[in-house]
């Protein structure tokens, strides 16, 4: 398995979550990173929670067969998750390290799935004022067996628009 190098994106609050530490409660999210996070890595690493750090792995540690270098969060502004089911299908998600994914991985992933028959749902997050308000939208592509399932599917063609 591989190790996150200096890649913080997990901590720097793109993952929401919720974190205890004996009766200390730190909350991540978009805009507010773990209070641990140095940038360069965890203040805290070899004391850190069981969860969701030490069990948290993005995909691109887990799958090095699946995910070139170049598909670490912090290159390709995308954290990949492969091991959250979506209500009953087994998907890839791919949650934005900023606003939105960059439209080149977005298309690199849309690919991937095309040819592992693997649904994507990903996430695209509101900012007004250049501050993110918790808010936006989730978004998928698959087969139409998913697309029926899923309100805000998109097609190949729409992937273009990004």
């Amino acid at each position: 398995m591989r190790d996150c190098g200096d890649c913080t994106a997990c901590c720097e609050g793109w993952v929401e979550d919720r974190i205890e530490i004996g009766s200390k409660v730190i909350e991540m999210r978009p805009g507010k990173p773990c209070e641990h996070c140095t940038g360069e890595g965890c203040a805290i690493y070899e004391e850190r929670p069981t969860d969701p750090c030490r069990v948290f792995n993005c995909a691109w540690l887990l799958n090095e067969a699946d995910f070139p270098d170049e598909m670490r969060p912090d290159r390709c502004g995308a954290i990949l998750l492969v091991d959250r089911p979506w209500k009953t299908w087994d998907v890839v998600q791919a949650m934005p390290v900023g606003p939105e994914i960059p439209i080149d991985t977005l298309e690199s992933l849309r690919r991937f799935t095309q040819e592992k028959n693997i649904p994507l749902v990903f996430y695209e997050r509101e900012t007004i004022d250049g501050r993110f308000t918790g808010g936006g939208r989730q978004r998928a592509y698959g087969s139409a067996e998913f697309a029926s399932a899923v309100k805000n599917h998109v097609t190949a063609s729409d992937m273009v628009r990004f």
